[in-house]
């Protein structure tokens, strides 16, 4: 019985370090599981990535690559299935993308160990991310939230309006951090389960947020508050919302990044119980001069 919880628990554990790191890229969104891997095999050679794709390589690792904003001369790589890539891993793919005209490549977020292999081809450092974590306790449901903000779906016809909230949010940020069309359906597609709720005012999108959960680890993958509509307990009343959402939903615990300098957000998820990680996450990038 030991053996078989032992065997359970690493099993949960490779699951939530594969979702983890592939979360919040751009802040990104990541998974194979909607799109069978023969389904959408890539071509050999030539006209860079075009679209999503999932190639089987090296110690048999599936790897997810997709355009970089829609630029076919700068992929995204995302280990989606399998072990982490190793270092003849790493040199098998960009040989693979350099093949495919590939300039730059870019990495998920990835904690100090799945950089290595990363760092020993030549990837450096594109952006720091500050990792934060809090656990869930069965015995102890999270309250629902009492905020007076009403939280709306968001569905298709408010994703325009979503977005150019997004951009609001993250316009003092770095061009990394916006978000697309492509980036939050990806969001949405990344975790076995998703939700997306906004908060309207005047009939305007103020704020939004994406949580998702993949077997027992939750994921607070997007909030974003316009300017100017801080600091009214709105970006408190999403994130209580997904916590509680996630706790009904079976996770055991809530994951979260964020810029290392963006105080108001770390002020924000430190009053819902999350705590920072040593080492954080940080997402690599590769040139490649032809």
């Amino acid at each position: 019985m030991a053996r078989h919880h032992r065997a359970e628990a690493a099993c949960d554990a490779q699951q939530r370090r594969r979702t983890l790191f592939d979360i919040d890229l751009r802040p990104p969104t990541q998974s194979a599981r909607r799109r069978p891997l023969a389904h959408r095999r890539a071509p050999t050679s030539g006209s860079g990535i075009n679209q999503v794709e999932y190639r089987r390589i090296g110690n048999d690792s599936t790897v997810r690559i997709s355009p970089w904003r829609g630029d076919a001369s700068t992929a995204q790589v995302v280990a989606v299935r399998g072990p982490a890539p190793d270092n003849a891993t790493v040199l098998t793919l960009l040989e693979l993308l350099g093949n495919r005209d590939v300039t730059t490549v870019l990495t998920a977020a990835l904690s100090p160990d799945d950089q290595r292999p990363f760092t020993a081809a030549g990837f450096t450092p594109l952006e720091h991310l500050t990792l934060m974590h809090r656990p869930l306790q069965p015995e102890e449901p999270t309250p629902p939230s009492r905020s007076p903000h009403r939280l709306s779906r968001i569905g298709r016809r408010r994703l325009s309006d979503t977005l150019d909230a997004d951009t609001d949010a993250f316009s003092s940020f770095s061009p990394f951090w916006r978000f697309d069309s492509a980036a939050y359906a990806e969001a949405c597609e990344a975790t076995d389960l998703s939700r997306q709720r906004c908060v309207r005012i005047d009939g305007r999108v103020v704020a939004y947020a994406i949580a998702g959960r993949s077997s027992t680890s939750g994921f607070v993958q997007r909030l974003a508050v316009r300017p100017g509509y801080e600091s009214l307990g709105i970006g408190s009343a999403l994130l209580a919302d997904a916590i509680s959402w996630l706790d009904r939903a079976g996770a055991r615990d809530v994951w979260v990044n964020t810029q290392p300098d963006n105080d108001r957000a770390r002020l924000l998820y430190q009053r819902h119980g999350f705590a920072e990680r040593a080492g954080g996450l940080v997402v690599l990038r590769h040139d490649t001069v032809r």
